[in-house]
């Protein structure tokens, strides 16, 4: 099979596409505020999407950044658990070559019972070295450890004993209660743009997340990971979890107005405010200049595919043109960016729940 039979597969193209968030949970160097008037605000954003029918909600996990404050996904999601009744909650990812995997499949297991069988689980390698070599992890044998950790996982999650003792993890007879809620266990995904890797997700059965890359630049994993799910065992096919909010992601920033124009000139001042606190002051040039130089920015993001903006007509363009390429089933929308307010930050949710999904609402035709 072509990577371009495997790419227009009708398997994901022609199926409704999901709506959900992205959050990386970074601190505003604009507004300012603190981990904990920062938590409080986006727990009342995650109850203001599900009331608005967004699907699902996904948060990364990141180690000693000082602006990133999601050291433990989940504490997270069992918050988010507790303020939401029907969206899917879900991270992006643990990272397992750091992680004890007895504990996490403790751990996940229960968020599964407090979110009432709502729960995603995504796991990742280790984008960030420093995160690795800090806890005395090989960068170099992460792709091993990984592996290991997510046979160990899925094999706790089974319910009977196991006993392993290898990449500095032993067990021995261990059984692990309560079971995750849903059977046999939470969907499972993988965030990454690596083929090699995806390709063995795919054989695993795992969703795929991409994103924040020009779309063309997606292709080869895409094309990877279904090479890996047309291959998969029947073992593996037939064990497999549904899968309610897809199996297919794109990441994407994302910003709506009420039209193009209104969303335009909001974004080109936010970039001037951040360029200004970058440079110390008022910046280099004229007011005339700094907008002029900061629109150019605006409309290259949205170039390059770094960000979907505009009103509803265009943010929907943008996103089929991008589906046609990929057929991701699922957008997970980052709606939080410097300077942006909580009235704006909602503003987006809303519009992609609803002015977004009844212009996208219709299947995309599966190419043959």
């Amino acid at each position: 099979m072509t990577d371009e039979q495997i790419m227009t597969s009708p398997e994901f193209s022609d199926q409704p596409l999901k709506l959900g968030l992205f959050d990386i949970m970074q601190i505003d160097p604009i507004l300012e505020q603190d981990a904990s008037v920062m938590y409080a605000r986006r727990l009342d954003d995650l109850d203001y999407a599900d009331e608005h029918g967004l699907d699902v909600a996904f948060s990364a996990e990141r180690h000693f950044m000082r602006r990133h404050v999601i050291p433990s996904a989940t504490a997270w999601i069992a918050s988010a658990a507790q303020r939401t009744t029907t969206m899917r909650l879900g991270m992006l990812g643990y990272t397992l070559p750091i992680r004890d995997p007895v504990q996490l499949a403790e751990e996940v297991a229960m968020v599964d019972h407090l979110s009432g069988s709502r729960l995603e689980v995504g796991f990742g390698l280790g984008h960030r070295v420093e995160e690795l070599e800090a806890l005395g992890v090989d960068p170099q044998q992460k792709a091993q450890l990984f592996q290991q950790r997510v046979a160990m996982i899925q094999a706790l999650w089974s319910g009977g004993k196991v006993s392993f003792d290898g990449g500095g993890v032993t067990a021995k007879d261990v059984a692990i209660w309560p079971l995750p809620m849903q059977e046999p266990h939470p969907p499972i995904w993988f965030a990454g743009t690596e083929p090699i890797a995806a390709s063995w997700m795919g054989s695993r059965g795992f969703g795929l997340a991409v994103g924040f890359k020009p779309t063309n630049d997606l292709t080869g994993t895409v094309a990877a990971w279904r090479a890996g799910r047309k291959a998969q065992s029947e073992q593996v096919r037939q064990a497999a979890p549904p899968r309610p909010v897809g199996s297919l992601a794109l990441m994407r920033h994302v910003y709506i107005a009420e039209d193009n124009d209104r969303a335009m000139d909001e974004i080109t001042d936010d970039l001037v405010k951040l360029n200004e606190l970058a440079s110390g002051g008022n910046g280099e040039g004229s007011r005339a200049d700094r907008r002029s130089s900061a629109r150019e920015h605006a409309d290259q993001l949205i170039a390059t595919d770094v960000m979907v903006a505009g009103g509803p007509d265009e943010v929907t363009a943008q996103l089929q043109t991008s589906r046609d390429v990929l057929g991701f089933d699922l957008l997970l929308a980052n709606v939080y960016a410097a300077g942006v307010e909580q009235e704006r930050v909602r503003r987006t949710i809303r519009m992609l729940a609803t002015e977004v999904r009844e212009r996208i609402a219709a299947p995309v035709p599966a190419n043959t």
